[in-house]
């Protein structure tokens, strides 16, 4: 149960979002759809790098769902996290 107090500070923190010209429903959550079209890019790209992937790497992104409304927040950032991490080994190679 959330606290008078709480409650109270989630108010006013909302109204001064809201005086300075931002949604309080989309200023903590990240914009979700943004990144989901980026893991999806990220996703296509590191299949061409399977050399670079371990099996259960392979197998999430095999995984990966291809409908926005399926996807979890987690899978997203996991396939962008590791899209970061082959771009890295890539540049490491190439330099």
């Amino acid at each position: 149960m959330t606290s008078y107090k709480t409650l109270k500070d989630m108010k006013l923190r909302d109204s001064w979002l809201k005086a300075n010209g931002y949604n309080p429903n989309t200023f903590f959550n990240p914009d979700l759809e943004a990144n989901f079209i980026r893991a999806k890019a990220a996703v296509k790209n590191l299949l061409k790098y399977q050399y670079l992937l371990t099996q259960e790497q392979i197998a999430q992104l095999n995984s990966f769902p291809l409908n926005k409304n399926k996807a979890t927040p987690r899978q997203i950032f996991q396939a962008l996290n590791l899209n970061k991490k082959i771009r890295r080994q890539l540049h490491r190679q190439q330099g």
